[in-house]
């Protein structure tokens, strides 16, 4: 057992019908906030989260194959949209974290996915920040540096998102791969929350030493004491067990004994052996060459913070893609044991997302 969690949804004080949906079960937590008129939010949100839950079953590797599980998720509800006319126009947003094995590693780790502005955060080590990047006009504003944070909860165009699964035949999404620590707390959520709870109240909540049901539980009612204009979703997932060796793999391959064969026949097994060795070579220097991740650049107390693409294997080593402009010696303890285990990102932008937020950190931190 490497997690335990708490969930709780509610309509809100205005609402009469929640539109949210969410999954938590073993290994996948998922918050979904459905949109569009004449129920066909309730439709898109339960749609997602069904499709999640058959994934899950079937088994979802990493962040990748995650991605593409939303892909194929985002084609059914824009399917299913254009064929019920009282449909049209239905989508939802996602926020994900499902935890994935890597058989190359015996290890465990966090991939978390979103599309539009249903949020996942992460309390580690006692600090606390926003993992997912919100899709939506708003966050477009502030990245530009055009207003604040605490400008964009109030202004007049805050829940127009800018992504989200049903209303375009194809989608981006973007995902990314943590370590699994013993101590995290993962929080995710609707809009819902977030329009009426401040990031540092729902910190303040989330710092409490108390069952995840019971800060669900909190944040719900923190929400809607604060007005409730909004389905709210919440879902806190507590992790009780380090990702390392924590899941063991191991195959068995049937001996054969060789006979004699004829002249003919070797050749022909030398030359498909000849050429698998070929494609063999290519794939794994495609394989090598893919994917970033996020280290020190060597073991030194001022050792730069970079960006890396591909992977060590042999005579193959990783290319520097960015410097961060951060050292070791500007990391808090929990901030430079998570760069330690080397998170890894599907794509240049997400690991530069990821590095931004932990700049955030470090800015929000230093006196």
């Amino acid at each position: 057992m490497l997690v335990k969690w708490g969930a709780s949804s509610d309509t809100g004080t205005l609402r009469v019908q929640n539109e949210d949906s969410f999954l938590a079960q073993d290994r996948i937590f998922v918050v979904a906030d459905g949109m569009g008129g004449h129920n066909a939010g309730e439709v898109a949100s339960a749609m997602a989260i069904k499709m999640l839950a058959d994934a899950q079953t079937a088994g979802i590797a990493d962040a990748n194959q995650l991605a593409r599980t939303i892909e194929q998720i985002n084609h059914s509800i824009f399917q299913a949209a254009a064929d019920q006319t009282d449909q049209r126009g239905m989508g939802t947003t996602l926020a994900v974290l499902a935890i994935t094995p890597n058989e190359s590693t015996n290890e465990v780790s966090a991939a978390v996915a979103n599309i539009g502005d249903s949020r996942t955060y992460l309390f580690r080590n006692d600090e606390f920040r926003q993992v997912s990047v919100d899709h939506s006009y708003v966050q477009d504003l502030v990245s530009e540096g055009l207003i604040t944070r605490e400008e964009a909860r109030t202004h007049a165009r805050r829940n127009i998102v800018t992504r989200a699964l049903g209303i375009e035949p194809n989608v981006a999404v973007d995902t990314w791969t943590l370590p699994l620590i013993n101590g995290d707390r993962y929080v995710l959520c609707s809009d819902g929350l977030v329009d009426e709870v401040t990031d540092e109240a729902i910190e303040k909540c989330v710092k409490q030493k108390i069952e995840p049901q019971k800060i669900a539980d909190q944040l719900v009612a923190i929400a809607n004491a604060n007005g409730g204009r909004d389905n709210i979703t919440v879902i806190v997932v507590d992790v009780i067990g380090d990702g390392a060796n924590s899941v063991a793999f191991s195959s068995t391959a049937a001996e054969t004994t060789p006979e004699k064969k004829s002249l003919m026949k070797k050749l022909i097994l030398s030359g498909a052996a000849a050429i698998c060795a070929v494609v063999a070579i290519v794939l794994l220097s495609s394989y090598l060459r893919s994917g970033y991740f996020v280290a020190y650049e060597n073991s030194k107390p001022d050792a730069r913070v970079l960006i890396y693409r591909g992977k060590n294997f042999l005579w193959v080593n990783p290319t520097i893609e960015a410097d961060s402009t951060l050292s070791r010696a500007d990391l808090s303890l929990g901030l430079a044991r998570e760069i330690i285990a080397q998170p890894s990102f599907s794509s240049s932008a997400d690991a530069r997302d990821y590095v931004n937020q932990i700049r955030d950190v470090v800015e929000q931190t230093t006196p």
